[in-house]
């Protein structure tokens, strides 16, 4: 008699909590996913929301979801509804009632349960391949199958139901099987366990830890009570009904005569999920929180908090000059041009880099020269800059710098580049001014001999005259008897000795030295944080230069313990570009922070040169041109 009332309060508790249980499932819930933030700052997850009979509620819009970024509120981007597939495990409870058989058909209870877990299977998509496991008591039937080799599984699947006694080893097992990290977020995971009754009186507390890791792990329980309808009414019928509410799922019981469910009617909520993403406005890095908030009719969810790391900083651009050095002169057809320099503007190219790994669009880039905004980009491109260089009439040095912001407000400044320019002035003077207007000298000299000729021949019949008097005076000269005697030169010597010395005397010559100009390429010093170095770049001039540390094998000495004695070589090829090969050195050489290969290596322009750990940007004179593509429209006669 006392264990009889034992067991009629042992019943009661066990429904007790299966009520209160059930009441808390009628909860509506929203369950947020571990956040994506790899294409930062668009920033993706996945979330489930249920409603309060625990079906999934499809149909959301945008608008009907926010989300709680660090305490402020931002609405979603995108809100897509996508099908998962299903991890299941099916843990069969082996005992005698599994084997209990149809009277007309000689078919076991068992065997009926296989027939229609192998037709569901087989009805299942191809586009969403559930992931599917059996075990038993004995451990792993097949893990982590397709449709298909879970059927032969259970095909193949024929214990001793007979010889078998009912414990909760399966379960373990099951939930050891699924409660491994799934291959793709989102995934839902189920375990259906079929069970006869067990005769265990402390069953509720032997579940109560599987209850727990169930929970924990968001593994739904669905539990095929198989027996006689006697046993419907018993503890372990009443504990295996607590295990499946108490774990989101549910318990159908089966004597032999009821009409077994879709499996599907189980597994059809837990086969959608919404892709949610948003843009995140996140300007600090560490850990942030992440929570979602859902309207629905009955009123609002909120998710459980979310935690992320994120690795934020601000964009780093610098400029890549050709040229430290600019030359102003007067134009190459008017040298003597006291009024315009050329160049007048010179164009400055950047390159912008994000030290996070997470790209973003600018929203502006700024020129600074000597601190004052040159030049200034809003909208693309935002790599290249105009630079004005009207003002510059005298040689001196400037410093520029560039700055970029990006979408998040984030914003950079470079290191100074000094950069000189030069003012070549042109010739001053009468000099100059004679050989600037040349031409129209010449021709104005041309037209006043004509006018000169002219008046004289207008006047010339005025003068006749004077003309013949001049004829008599010249004949009388040349007659002579009235030719003048000249006086003898009375010292030879001392004439003769000056035409001597002026013979003898060399002529002076004067030598005109010519510059060599800019040369077509030049390694830029770059620092270990990526900006360049306050250093001079090296010219690349000679057709073919080597790198080392020894001074006589090599033509530009690299001072870093890194650096071989015969480190590398740089050729320039016919078509004008530039080889770089590795003299076998221990440090290497490297482009773009890959060992270049042993033929070497065509550099192209702003790619990252490292000689051991000397770090180089190298840049040509003229950069290239981006060739827009060119679309020919063909049209298709009928």
């Amino acid at each position: 008699m006392r264990k009889f009332f034992a067991l009629l309060l042992s019943l009661g508790l066990l429904f007790g909590a299966a009520s209160n249980v059930r009441a808390q499932q009628n909860l509506a819930s929203a369950d947020l996913y571990p956040a994506d933030a790899s294409a930062f700052p668009t920033v993706s997850a996945f979330l489930d929301v249920f409603d309060t009979n625990g079906i999934f509620v499809s149909g959301l819009k945008p608008e009907a979801v926010s989300v709680i970024e660090d305490s402020q509120q931002l609405p979603v981007d995108s809100l897509i509804e996508i099908a998962v597939p299903l991890q299941l495990a099916v843990a069969v409870n082996q005992g005698p009632p599994l084997d209990a058989r149809d009277s007309t058909t000689n078919t076991s209870r068992f065997q009926r349960i296989s027939q229609i877990l192998v037709q569901w299977a087989q009805s299942r998509p191809a586009d969403l391949p559930d992931d599917y496991s059996l075990v038993s008591q004995a451990g792993p039937v097949i893990n982590h199958a397709s449709a298909a080799d879970f059927v032969v599984g259970l095909n193949t699947f024929q214990p001793d139901f007979r010889a078998a006694t009912p414990n909760l080893q399966s379960l373990a097992i099951a939930l050891d099987t699924v409660s491994a990290q799934t291959t793709r977020l989102g995934v839902k995971r189920a375990i259906l366990f079929i069970t006869p009754h067990t005769d265990d009186i402390n069953i509720a507390s032997s579940l109560e830890p599987y209850v727990q890791r169930a929970i924990e792990n968001d593994i739904r329980i669905f539990v095929w009570f198989v027996d006689l309808e006697t046993t419907f009414t018993t503890t372990s019928a009443a504990a295996f009904n607590n295990l499946a509410i108490q774990t989101g799922g549910s318990m159908f019981k089966f004597s032999g005569l009821e009409r077994f469910p879709d499996p599907e009617s189980y597994f059809a909520a837990l086969r959608r999920v919404y892709a949610l993403s948003y843009t995140s406005r996140l300007k600090a890095a560490g850990e942030h929180s992440l929570i979602v908030k859902v309207i629905l009719p009955a009123g609002q969810l909120t998710s459980a908090e979310q935690k992320f790391v994120m690795d934020i900083q601000p964009p780093n651009p610098f400029p890549v000059t050709t040229s430290l050095q600019i030359t102003r002169r007067a134009p190459e057809d008017d040298p003597f041009n006291t009024e315009v320099l050329l160049p007048a503007v010179q164009e400055v190219e950047i390159i912008v880099e994000f030290p996070d790994g997470h790209p973003r669009p600018l929203t502006r880039t700024t020129l600074y020269v000597d601190g004052t905004i040159m030049d200034e980009n809003t909208v693309e491109p935002f790599n290249l800059f105009t630079w004005n260089l009207a003002a510059y009439t005298s040689t001196g040095e400037h410093q520029i710098m560039v700055e970029a912001v990006d979408t998040l407000g984030l914003s950079k400044a470079s290191m100074p580049v000094p950069v000189v320019v030069t003012v070549v002035q042109p010739p001053k003077g009468i000099s100059a001014l004679l050989a600037r207007y040349r031409t129209p000298i010449t021709f104005g000299a041309i037209i006043l001999a004509g006018l000169v000729l002219f008046a004289i021949l207008i006047s010339g019949r005025f003068r006749m005259p004077s003309i013949r008097a001049a004829q008599e005076a010249r004949r009388a000269e040349i007659d002579p008897l009235t030719q003048p005697i000249r006086a003898l030169n009375p010292m030879p010597s001392l004439v003769e000795e000056k035409n001597k010395k002026r013979r003898t005397t060399p002529k002076k010559t004067v030598t005109v030295s010519k510059s060599n100009g800019d040369a077509m390429a030049s390694f830029i010093r770059i620092n270990g944080d990526g900006v360049p170095a306050v250093a001079a770049p090296i010219q690349l001039f000679e057709k073919e230069i080597t790198f080392g540390t020894d001074p006589v094998q090599c033509t530009q000495i690299l001072d870093d313990s890194s650096i071989a004695p015969m480190h590398a070589r740089l050729r320039q090829t016919e078509d004008g570009g530039f080889l770089l090969l590795d003299n076998g050195s221990i440090a290497g050489t490297w482009v773009n922070y890959e060992p270049i290969p042993r033929e070497g290596y065509r550099l192209m322009h702003g790619d990252m040169v490292n000689f051991g750990q000397l770090s180089y940007r190298f840049t040509l004179r003229v950069p290239p041109v981006n060739q827009k593509p060119k679309i020919t429209v063909y049209s298709i006669e009928e």
